[in-house]
């Protein structure tokens, strides 16, 4: 096969080969500036895991029991933490939702704006945290023994978006429960 190419080579004229050179460069070029990042298999993926914790990222792990927290404005939450890997920026978009099985309407959406701090995770790995988000329940007084879902999407502008989804089991003191549940 070298013998073909050089018994090619020696037939081209300086001229051709200057065009494929030209040719080929072109493409090079086109592909390499042209390129999507998201198609690019050496850009880093992101991924994130939601977990609890008031000051520190806690891993949900199953689906444990969880206090539902009186807020300052009478609302109930649980502390949502997340750990964050890949993202470029510091400042990441939260978009998280909550909802509470068997009961219809119960979805809660909430936004925000989150700056991570970098940090090593439970396995010494580089990645960004950020600990302590009420996750707001609604009509949280009739979620007590109820399974809760914690959706969370965390984006950065002009880039990456990971989701997690995780359940636990929502705990209230009996005298904050409400006796009009369904």
């Amino acid at each position: 096969m070298l013998r073909a190419a050089a018994t090619w080579c020696s037939r081209c004229s300086r001229r051709r080969l200057a065009v494929a050179a030209w040719f080929g460069a072109g493409a090079a070029l086109t592909l390499g500036c042209g390129s999507n990042p998201d198609d690019d298999a050496s850009a880093s993926p992101t991924s994130v895991l939601l977990g609890t914790g008031e000051a520190e990222f806690e891993a949900l792990d199953g689906e444990p029991t969880l206090r539902l927290v009186r807020g300052a404005q009478g609302g109930f939450h649980v502390w949502a933490s997340v750990l964050a890997y890949g993202f470029s920026s510091p400042r990441l978009d939260l978009l998280l939702t909550t909802s509470v099985d068997d009961q219809p309407d119960s979805s809660l959406v909430m936004h925000a704006r989150l700056t991570m701090r970098d940090v090593l995770d439970p396995d010494g790995n580089p990645a960004q945290s950020f600990a302590g988000f009420p996750a707001q329940v609604k009509n949280a007084r009739c979620a007590a023994g109820r399974r809760v879902g914690l959706e969370l999407q965390l984006s950065e502008p002009g880039g990456g978006t990971s989701r997690d989804v995780r359940y636990c089991v929502a705990e209230l003191d009996e005298a904050l429960r409400s006796a009009d549940c369904p």
